[in-house]
């Protein structure tokens, strides 16, 4: 008979100090199982959402990048009130894990009306995108945010949290290969029966129902045993916490242009993967297999983070996954035409790194969340989380509007033969701006991140200290 893990007499220790918890594998599966499941609809959204809207659905490259930009001010909006809001309440089910359950349904529903083409006008095409494109955001950071900041309330363990970390993150890149494969293959087997547009619209459907059925397990699975610290209803959170944060505590500020700089690549060389492969490439038919390449190395990058920080620790961790991803960048820029194999080459390098990277990278973001708690006395991190994910929206201004309004400024024109002007753009905006992105993103974190392990223990034991005497106070 199994262990019932939600009760604290069967929480395991992993040392006397304090919040140390041992994760049950049921747990960090099911945890984790979450992302997967998120990946499943997220990556429909980064890899071919761009490539959708020109090709499929009609809409101009310049308006997808307007349509992108407005998302993402919306989002400088909508994140930030989201993490206050995960910061000021607590609910007697727990604090972050709730909003998993609750998000499910709502965000399968709007992916599946993201891919939804209805006979419109090209102007209320227009008004239909921005509609359920922003829902979509808007669901995605409703989840995503939350469920974040979870791990850090499951222990307090560095060890333990880069093997939630990395299980979880494996499990994320896993999403996103079903994702690469399943889009365009079963959407194009679908045509036998139906359009282009509408076999998207049931693929995502499909996608949907699945990520709905896990993320209500999942989120059942997740144990919020290190307690978050209670709602002081003098002094909640608020907009202003968020940006005293990112512009006053030097590692959350780092942080964010780390993971700017790593969504960038990300979405960059997913939103122009689509156009790389048919118009420069000139093999439309590897679609798949070239959005799979992004994917299904990243998923062996993963597993390698743990034992690549006990030999060469977090940060020369994450300095190596950078690189790596560089030198894919560089190698797929020399690549001709009708080099496929070498293209593919390239694109798993990049991936392996970008791999390493989503392991690292989500294990020590809880890092300046302790550093925020021991310099301003309170822990809010659902809004250092929020920090995080504007990083990323960010990135999908970079790497989703400026590419698709440098296409349209070069002459772009969907489904036409393109001048060689427009190959050579969209050859140059899927290397060499990852590349650059990439390089700014190694210097900055290379020179002033210094939060090493042995800092972020000493940290928390100041942190635990400085609690004990509160309530030895009170």
């Amino acid at each position: 008979m199994s262990k019932n893990m939600k009760d604290p007499a069967n929480w395991e220790k992993t040392s006397s100090q304090y919040g140390y918890y041992k994760l049950a594998r049921k747990e960090v599966w099911g945890y984790s199982s979450i992302d997967f499941a998120m990946n499943l609809v997220f990556q429909c959204i980064a890899l071919y959402i761009s490539y959708f809207y020109t090709d499929i659905f009609g809409i101009r490259p310049g308006h997808v990048a307007i349509l992108f930009a407005v998302s993402r001010l919306w989002d400088a909006i909508n994140d930030p009130l989201m993490g206050t809001i995960c910061e000021r309440l607590s609910f007697k089910k727990g604090k972050y894990w709730i909003y998993i359950m609750w998000g499910a349904i709502p965000f399968g529903v709007a992916a599946v009306l993201t891919y939804t083409t209805p006979d419109f006008s090209y102007g209320m095409k227009l008004v239909w995108a921005a509609i359920t494109y922003n829902l979509l955001n808007m669901l995605y950071t409703f989840i995503i945010q939350p469920y974040i900041s979870a791990a850090s309330l499951m222990t307090n363990d560095q060890n333990e949290r880069t093997r939630l970390q990395s299980t979880r993150m494996m499990l994320a890149q896993s999403g996103g290969v079903v994702c690469a494969i399943m889009l365009p293959n079963l959407s194009g087997f679908l045509t036998k029966y139906m359009t282009l547009a509408q076999g998207y619209m049931v693929t995502t459907a499909i996608m949907a129902a699945v990520m709905v059925i896990i993320l209500l397990w999942g989120s059942h699975q997740i144990i919020e045993r290190v307690p978050a610290p209670p709602v002081d209803p003098n002094n909640k959170a608020n907009i202003k916490d968020v940006f005293r944060l990112l512009f006053t505590v030097g590692p959350v500020f780092i942080m964010f242009l780390l993971f700017l700089g790593v969504y960038t690549l990300s979405q960059v060389q997913s939103t122009m993967g689509a156009y790389y492969i048919k118009y420069y490439a000139g093999r439309e038919d590897m679609l798949s297999w070239f959005s799979m390449m992004m994917m299904l190395p990243s998923v062996a990058g993963v597993p390698c983070v743990p034992w690549l920080t006990r030999r060469i620790k977090k940060k020369g961790t994450v300095m190596l996954g950078l690189v790596l991803a560089a030198i894919g960048a560089l190698v797929l820029y020399f690549m001709p035409p009708g080099a496929l194999g070498g293209m593919l080459a390239a694109r798993a390098i990049t991936s392996f790194g970008y791999g390493i990277l989503m392991g690292i990278l989500w294990s020590i973001i809880t890092d300046p969340v302790e550093y925020a708690d021991w310099k301003t006395g309170k822990r809010y991190t659902a809004i250092v989380m929020t920090l995080i994910g504007l990083g990323i929206k960010f990135a999908m201004i970079i790497g989703g509007s400026l590419p698709t309004a440098v296409m349209e400024s070069a002459g772009y024109v969907a489904n036409e033969v393109q001048t060689e002007a427009v190959v050579q753009t969209i050859r140059n905006l899927t290397t060499l701006l990852p590349l650059a992105v990439i390089g700014v993103t190694i210097v900055i974190f290379g020179i002033f991140y210094r939060l090493d392990e042995e800092t972020v223990s000493d940290i928390q034991q100041k942190i635990a200290d400085r609690n004990a005497q509160r309530e030895n106070l009170s």
